[in-house]
């Protein structure tokens, strides 16, 4: 493959804290790398909002989970903090037409870690409740200071008071 030139295709993005409302911006088929800041995903279950998962600088997502098109959950991006990040149009014609072998083997990968992304939310699910709430708080200590208790509690599927509890454990032991 010969060297791709992204800066005529790559976009950014910096985003204040609150919901993401994407009007005037084209979010359709983008994979993403958040630069700073703490995206939460949340989803319409039931009637009340359920957080699945958070995006942190240096992740790597795709714009799918949001986009108008394939959105039958009412989901949205919930930014904890101000946020900048890279967008790269996967389905632009400009983008295949001047990278081709390199926009196939994106949309390949992008499809590839959308399925492996949302398998491993579903093993976390399965898993011990104690035991991956111990583990993630361990590993997600600065996400404390951001993230609402009760979001916290909804993402880990557990009450308020184990969350307490939980970080009480976190943070003696640590």
């Amino acid at each position: 493959m010969r060297n791709a030139q992204l800066s005529r295709h790559v976009h950014t993005l910096s985003l204040k804290p609150g919901v993401f409302q994407p009007q005037g911006i084209n979010i359709h088929d983008c994979a993403c790398v958040l630069v700073r800041g703490v995206i939460g995903v949340k989803h319409d279950f039931e009637g009340r909002d359920a957080l699945s998962h958070f995006y942190e600088e240096g992740d790597l997502f795709l714009t799918a989970e949001i986009d108008p098109m394939y959105n039958k959950q009412g989901s949205y991006w919930w930014i904890y903090e101000e946020v900048e990040m890279i967008l790269l149009p996967l389905k632009s014609k400009a983008w295949k037409r001047d990278n081709p072998q390199l926009a196939s083997a994106l949309n390949v990968q992008a499809s590839l870690m959308a399925a492996y992304t949302y398998q491993q939310y579903i093993n976390n699910l399965g898993l011990d409740r104690k035991s991956h709430s111990l583990d993630w708080l361990k590993s997600n200590k600065r996400l404390l200071t951001l993230v609402p208790r009760a979001d916290i509690a909804n993402f880990l599927d557990i009450s308020k008071s184990s969350l307490k509890t939980f970080i009480k454990t976190v943070f003696n032991d640590g």
